[in-house]
């Protein structure tokens, strides 16, 4: 069946391919389309030659927060469970949000791009 419909199309009647419209030109008074202008080429150039969207690490979106100023912010550990002999300071210090190192930053940046 594929077959025989792509024969089929190879013997459409194209009108553009046709010889009785071969001799016919452009009337002189009809202006040619006008070329796009270079921002719009560069732009859709931009756009078809598009490269691929970088994924976000899963874990580490979970995880960390990026913050207006660049940072990221996390959430410490030890505040989930066997928490009766931490004294209360500590407890409530693991309680708090914290910030990764700047080392930690330049891991996350290649983790997170969008971020």
């Amino acid at each position: 069946m594929a077959s025989f419909i792509r024969s089929t199309m190879a013997l459409a009647w194209n009108p553009l391919k046709s010889t009785a419209f071969a001799s016919v030109s452009r009337p002189a008074s009809l202006p040619t389309p006008a070329a796009p202008s270079t921002a719009t080429s560069i732009l859709c150039n931009a756009v078809r030659h598009m490269s691929y969207k970088l994924k976000t690490n899963s874990a580490a979106k979970k995880r960390f927060v990026a913050t207006p100023s660049g940072k990221f912010k996390h959430w410490r550990s030890g505040k989930r469970h066997i928490n009766t002999g931490m004294d209360r300071g500590r407890l409530n210090k693991a309680g708090k949000a914290s910030y990764a190192t700047p080392a930690q930053s330049k891991h996350l940046r290649r983790l997170m791009p969008y971020a």
